[in-house]
């Protein structure tokens, strides 16, 4: 009798646990679904929060959760697009919330949560969302959420000759950190600008930097004149009748602009440019 009572209880207390762990199984089904569907999540973690007009705050474990969400409720999206209510991001590397308006999204094959396999990332700076860009192998999603964001500055692509008449693709310096300069020789300050330039290139080389220069309407011999007696090693090239100067908007001169290893433009400056000047800007683009 004895016997059969431990069993019986035995037998209850078993099915008891079973019944539990299914419990607990539904709340965790139901604490990924509501994180996809109407944004309050059972995770501990808040990537993203949109505050509506009513005042009303939605919580988001991913941001995959979140654009699910906006794409169903367009009319708060419409809100936000000309600034109605408010919405924050977590950047992914400092972990520090931003506004999403100042954001820069990327998609890559890694989850930024495997919980529910968001392949979605953000980042408040667009140096770290370009490092990202180049170590995943993977594409800018600018106005994810709901179409905000800033685009990151790509460098437009161009080919011009060199002074060898080889055809040269801005692209084909992909993978180093380039300093693009637009100089005119009717600059008096020219013969100063490159000796700079020249030391900047001897200095830095060799760490993955180049000097990309660019003649806008000069004489070719004018140029060669000018790198010969520099002993110019950088690539110069020759935009004859300014067109690519044009689509870079270039005022004056010299114009230069620092591209990072993507092609991003990280900064620009007018005038001229030392080693010195350029080395700390370097060191943060590597």
């Amino acid at each position: 009798m004895m016997k059969s009572s431990k069993t019986a209880l035995f037998c209850g207390l078993f099915f008891l646990l079973l019944a539990s762990l299914a419990w607990v199984s539904g709340q965790s089904d139901k604490g990924n679904e509501s994180c996809l569907v109407d944004g309050t999540s059972l995770l501990p973690i808040s990537r993203v929060s949109i505050q509506s007009t009513d005042g009303n705050i939605s919580l988001f474990c991913s941001l995959c959760c979140a654009r699910t969400w906006l794409d169903a409720h367009q009319e708060v999206a419409a809100d936000l697009k000309i600034g109605k209510g408010s919405i924050t991001v977590v950047d992914e590397i400092s972990g520090l919330e931003i506004d999403a308006t100042l954001a820069y999204y990327v998609e890559s094959n890694d989850y930024s949560r495997k919980e529910n396999r968001c392949r979605s990332h953000v980042f408040s700076d667009k140096q770290t969302a370009s490092k990202y860009l180049r170590k995943s192998g993977g594409r800018e999603l600018q106005g994810y959420l709901a179409g905000l964001g800033p685009k990151l500055s790509w460098a437009a692509d161009f080919t011009l000759p060199d002074m060898e008449g080889r055809q040269i693709r801005l692209s084909d310096f992909r993978g180093k950190i380039v300093f693009l300069r637009f100089f005119s020789m009717k600059n008096p300050f020219v013969k100063q600008d490159f000796t700079d330039l020249q030391i900047a290139q001897e200095r830095f080389q060799d760490k993955g930097f180049t000097v990309l220069a660019v003649s806008v309407e000069d004489t070719k011999k004018d140029v060669e004149r000018l790198l010969k007696k520099l002993r110019i090693t950088f690539p110069v090239l020759v935009d004859f009748d300014g067109k690519i100067a044009d689509s870079y908007q270039i005022t004056g001169f010299p114009t230069g602009f620092l591209l990072d290893p993507s092609g991003i433009v990280d900064s620009s400056t007018i005038g001229e440019v030392t080693a010195d000047v350029l080395a700390p800007f370097l060191h943060s683009l590597r």
